[in-house]
């Protein structure tokens, strides 16, 4: 780390407000190495690594629909696309879903709220805890896959086909008779 100034590996640890516990961990074993301790230095510093903080959440994102889609199309074109990036449905109320996505290797997640009516899906990141770079990820990953399932919807492919009957089971074989 340069003297006075974060380098790119630790940027991320600044650029959301849940990675400010994770910043100022990093800073004080840094500040407290060099400072000694003074303590009113060290509460300064603490200071100013806290004001260094952004508390601004993340902007929603827009996302184009087909305006003459249904309320029940819309819906099956986000779940489709929650399914297919492995988010989890947490909630569902009409006209909004709320969802969440885990991830297993690091613990980072984030739970959002998505809204939808004719013409317009919104996302709206409601908890977080992963760096600002790896959300907007994983909400581009999510819009490509909503936008490809709007234009299949707008193609007549929205929903899926029902599921096919179960055909019914073959019957039993029937054992050879004994006769005399």
């Amino acid at each position: 780390m340069a003297s006075g100034g974060v380098d790119e590996e630790n940027a991320q640890f600044f650029s959301g407000p849940s990675s400010c516990a994770l910043a100022l961990r990093d800073i004080l074993r840094s500040v407290i190495s060099r400072a000694g301790p003074g303590p009113f230095i060290s509460i300064a510093l603490i200071m100013l690594a806290l004001a260094g903080c952004p508390h601004e959440p993340f902007p929603p994102v827009t996302v184009p629909a087909p305006a003459a889609a249904s309320s029940e199309d819309l819906r099956w074109v986000v779940e489709a696309a929650l399914a297919a990036r492995r988010w989890t449905i947490d909630q569902r109320t009409p006209g909004a879903i709320g969802a969440s996505v885990h991830s297993q290797g690091t613990g980072d997640h984030a739970v959002v709220e998505i809204t939808y009516g004719p013409g317009v899906i919104e996302i709206r990141c409601v908890k977080q805890n992963v760096s600002r770079a790896r959300y907007n990820r994983w909400i581009q990953l999510l819009t490509t896959e909503i936008v490809k399932n709007a234009a299949q919807q707008q193609m007549g492919r929205g929903r899926p086909p029902p599921p096919a009957p179960v055909p019914p089971p073959p019957p039993a074989p029937v054992p050879p008779s004994e006769t005399p």
